[in-house]
Order: structure tokens, then sequence, then C-alpha cells
């Protein structure tokens, strides 16, 4: 009888949970623990087609506290929810043995097994304190009331210097991606081996699609989106396929990035999710540089990347003012 090869990675020490998964679905600690280590397995199993093998031997390996039965039970229930599929399938680079295959479904693919910021989040973050920081210092000057020319040229120079480091800590953010100095070509057979291999999302809130819809490499290393709906279709329209590669091209710094749509609208997110997006406005293109508070609502701040300059979207002359989700909607429309 033909058998399983020895050499599959050594116990797996950290299992990474979701809470809001484990409640949305109500699964029990021991449940939580086997979908866990299914999502863990999808960065080393070897795939044959949409599944990859995981044999007994391998769960009771690193899932000793787990018997047996109860695991039949876990993956029972993890399939009658959809978020697996469970098959018995035959590997060929393990001399033809048969041994039970797993899917993770769609559903399944929901699950965030996340557990660090990526460098440019942290230069935001970073950037995020230091203009606070440099704001204090503006309105502590303000309170002066001081009625001489000084005030609005310190205000010019705090301006100026609150400008630099954004600019440039954006500038770190947008540069410190991996994928920059790749030719296209390259972007694509990177982005697709990559996350063909992992099966996390590349990105959502791609132009011409619902913002929540989030795209992925599926098991046929093709390009498929899950809709807010939780249908997870490949992309056959060459055109469909085409705008998302050019998407991606654009906003490389947005690989690997997902926007969390689901939390609550303020104006710290809206600068979390826009600042540096690329818009086009009349023509010219321009990147969100800030958007803050004003009368009863938000203006949105855009930076010109040829001259340098600042500019507010306007309207007859006069700033708009934007509720949150209108905002979020312009920007959305404009986006490049």
């Amino acid at each position: 009888m033909s058998q399983a090869p020895q050499n599959l990675p050594k116990r797996t020490r950290v299992l990474i949970k979701d809470i809001l998964f484990q409640e949305k679905y109500r699964l029990t600690h021991t449940q939580m623990d086997v979908m866990a280590y299914i999502i863990n397995a999808l960065s080393w199993a070897t795939k044959i087609g949409a599944f990859f093998p995981l044999t007994n031997k391998k769960f009771r390996e690193d899932l000793p506290q787990i018997s047996e039965k109860t695991l039949e039970e876990s993956l029972r229930v993890l399939k009658s929810l959809g978020l697996i599929e469970v098959e018995m399938i035959t590997v060929p680079t393990w001399k033809n043995a048969r041994v039970r295959g797993i899917s993770v479904l769609p559903k399944g693919l929901e699950y965030n097994s996340s557990y660090y910021k990526a460098d440019e989040k942290e230069i935001i973050d970073n950037l995020r304190k230091q203009v606070t920081m440099l704001q204090n210092q503006l309105k502590n000057i303000k309170t002066e009331e001081i009625e001489t020319e000084i005030p609005s040229e310190i205000e010019n120079i705090i301006l100026e210097k609150t400008n630099e480091t954004e600019n440039k800590i954006l500038e770190e953010a947008k540069n410190s991606t991996k994928y920059d100095n790749l030719e296209f070509t390259e972007l694509v057979k990177t982005v697709t081996k990559e996350f063909g291999e992992t099966s996390e999302p590349i990105c959502n809130g791609v132009k011409g699609w619902q913002k929540e819809s989030k795209f992925y490499i599926n098991s046929y290393n093709k390009v498929a989106v899950l809709t807010p709906l939780g249908d997870f279709i490949q992309l056959k329209d060459p055109l469909d396929i085409s705008d998302f590669w050019k998407y991606l091209d654009k906003n490389r710094h947005k690989i690997g990035e997902i926007v969390d749509y689901t939390k609550e609208l303020t104006i710290e997110e809206l600068n979390r999710r826009y600042i540096g997006l690329d818009i086009n406005l009349n023509n010219t293109k321009l990147s969100v540089y800030k958007i803050e508070e004003f009368k009863n609502g938000v203006k949105v701040i855009l930076k010109d990347g040829s001259s340098g300059k600042s500019v507010v979207i306007s309207r007859g002359g006069k700033h708009v003012v934007l509720g949150l989700k209108e905002c979020e909607d312009t920007l959305l429309g404009l986006r490049c």
C-alpha cells in the first residue's frame, strides 16, 4: 500500500483565530482550532486542483488534543456550513496515495489570518501622529491671539513643515512595497504565484466593482472575485481581466491591503482609507492629501503631483462641503 511521505512541515506552532469569523458561524473552540489549522495549511500544503491533502496522521501530530472522532465531527460541521469541501484525492507526488483532500470554499476564505501590519501601514500611522503633533503646535500659537503678521508666518511655516513631513512619509509608504520595481508582466506573474499559493485576498475597492468585492487568485491560477453577496466568480471577460491588472499596476501599494468597509465612517477612517488615492478631476491627476472637518461636513484637500500645489475640491469658487458617505462615494467615483 502506498504511503504519504514524511517530509511535511514540522508541527504547526501558531494558529491565528478570527474571533468574528467564529461568532458569525457559531463555531466551538475545537471547530475553530480545526478551521484555523486548515487556513494555516493553505500556506504549505500541496495543491491538487482545488484541493490539498491533509492526512489523519498530520492532524494528530499537529492537533494532538483533538480526538479522531471529534476531528471527523468538526470537519462535518465545517462542510455543512459551506466553509470547506472534503473528498478523497490521489496525490501523484506521494506515490499516488489516496488521502483526504480539503478545499476552502469562498465563505471559508473570509477567514482573516493576518496578525501583523504592513510596513506602509505603520508608516502612515507614524505620519498621522506627527501631523497631529504639528497641528497641536499650530493651535497653541493661535491661542496667543497676537494681532500681528507673525502668527500667520509661523502658521505657514508649520503648514509647510506638515506638508513636507506628510509628503515624505507618504512617498516612503508608496515606495516601501516590494512590487514597485517589477515590470508589468513580472508583477502579474509574482502576484499570481504568491496569492495563488496562500489563497489570501489581493485587494478590494477596485474601480468598476462594488468596493467590498475581494479579488483572489483561484486554484486554477486565474483572477476571481468574491462579491458582497458571497458569489465566487472567475473573471473570463478579457476586458475585465485587463482592467483589474491595470488597476493593480497603478495601485501597487494596495496589494495585500483589505479595507474593512463595515467600520463606522469617521474623518479618521476616511483619511486611513483614502490618503494617497490618485483621482482624476477635470482631466487633472491629483492625489488625496487630507480630509478634514469643515462646517457641517468635511472638505477634501488634494495635491497636484506635478506642481506640488494643494487644492480643495470646490464649486463656484467655494469649498464643497461633503457628508462622510458622500465624500467616500465622490472619491471612489473619481479614482484613477
